[in-house]
This record gives C-alpha cells, sequence and structure tokens, in this order.
C-alpha cells in the first residue's frame, strides 16, 4: 500500500543516487556509473525471466565478465536475488540459466518507468512484477526465517514447460504458479505432475498466488490463495 505523503520518484531516485555514489563505491570499483546504472535498468525489465548474461552484455556492449562482476554487486546489496532452476541432477542444475528477481518492486519498477497504477494492472510488465514480487517476498520469509534459500527454486524443462516457484521440503515438491487474475482456472496446475515424475521425489500439495479475496480449492492437490497469504 502506498503512503500519500510520500514522492515515490523521488524516494527511489535519491535511493539509486545513493547506492550509485556511496554503496558502490565500498563494494567494487565501477568507472562507468552511468553504465551501471544502465544494467540495473535492463535487470529490471528482466526481473521474473531467466538471466542471460550474454544477451545483455551484447547489448551494453561490455563483455560477459563484467556482467557477472556487476550481478554479483547486485546480488551482495540485495538487490537482486537469483533462483535456480529445479532438476535432481546438481551438476545439470547449475548448468542451466537461472531465474532473476528483485527484491524490491518499488525499484525496479522506477527503473523501468512503470510507475502508475494503470501500468501495473494493464501493461506488459504487469505479470512480470507481479510475479517477482510474490518470489521475493517468498525469499523474504525464508530469510527471516533462517532457511536456505536454495530450497526455493522453479521448474522449466527442455519443452519451455514452467512452474514460477518450487518450495523443496526434502524429497516434497510444492509446486507454486503466480497469476495476476483474481480468479483462476483448473488449468493453472496443469504442470504440476511434472514434479511426481522424478524419481525418488514426491509431489506436495501446490498452490497458485492470485488476487483472490479468499482461498478456494481448484483440486484435491491445489489450492488458490491470496497474495496477502504469503
Amino acid at each position: 500500500m502506498t503512503h500519500p505523503a510520500i514522492d515515490w520518484d523521488t524516494y527511489y531516485r535519491d535511493y539509486v543516487r545513493t547506492y550509485l555514489e556511496r554503496d558502490l563505491r565500498d563494494l567494487i570499483h565501477v568507472r562507468d556509473e552511468r553504465r551501471f546504472y544502465s544494467f540495473m535498468v535492463a535487470c529490471a525489465a528482466r526481473t521474473a525471466q531467466l538471466f542471460n548474461a550474454s544477451s545483455i552484455a551484447d547489448t551494453m556492449g561490455v563483455d560477459s565478465k563484467t556482467i557477472a562482476s556487476w550481478l554479483s554487486v547486485l546480488q551482495a546489496s540485495g538487490i537482486v536475488r537469483l533462483i535456480e532452476p529445479f532438476w535432481p541432477n546438481m551438476e545439470k542444475r547449475l548448468s542451466k540459466m537461472p531465474k532473476l528477481h528483485f527484491m524490491d518492486m518499488g525499484l525496479a519498477c522506477y527503473l523501468t518507468r512503470w510507475t502508475t497504477p494503470e501500468q501495473l494492472r494493464d501493461g506488459a510488465f504487469a505479470g512480470q512484477a507481479f510475479e517477482s514480487f510474490v518470489a521475493s517476498e517468498v525469499l523474504k520469509s525464508y530469510l527471516n526465517a533462517g532457511c536456505d534459500l536454495r530450497d526455493v527454486c522453479f521448474y522449466r524443462d527442455a519443452r519451455k514447460r514452467e512452474i514460477d516457484l518450487v518450495i523443496q521440503e526434502g524429497r516434497v515438491l510444492h509446486p507454486v504458479e503466480v497469476k495476476l487474475a483474481g480468479r483462476v482456472r483448473k488449468d493453472a496446475t496443469r504442470y504440476f505432475h511434472l514434479l511426481g515424475e522424478f524419481p525418488g521425489y514426491e509431489l506436495g500439495h501446490g498452490h497458485i498466488v492470485c488476487q483472490t479475496a479468499e482461498p478456494y480449492a481448484l483440486n484435491s492437490r491445489a489450492d488458490a490463495v491470496p497474495v496477502s497469504a504469503i
């Protein structure tokens, strides 16, 4: 909920300026702060998407090592988190692209200039913003509880079938899908069964996080829940 007395645009402009001019120098020597700012914008535009360092490097005209270094700065300062894809084989898991999430969607919206309620409700960035907001709240809850962030991942296979979040509890995998809508249909769970096909793992109860006011059952294995329940 926004506060009417706060000018959020000014708040985030001052935040970014302070980060670039003071905090950034404490973390790493960046010669071109303007280019690093452009990198932040590029990451914000890619929140809730697979992080492809080579693609960003090509776009910005820098090498992949620079992108990796800059990304480590954003991670070290808690601005972004990368979540890894679920795969039983750890080596294969680490070789696949992670998904990037901004931990402060207000900052991401400031950087991308998606700043009005209408844009966030109806614009092309709306689904990404909502997914990253949900993911960031889940990650923050894990951090606050002292839990291992590696237990939060996502699923995506070669056929591009995807589950936004997978919460792992030992050998039990809980699928979570994020939908911007207020009501969701049963087909929102259509890929959940894929997690039960991995030998040695069990498919747990799933959830669709959406903008419903009250939780309701979609089927015997999944419920729709309001985002406020996170």
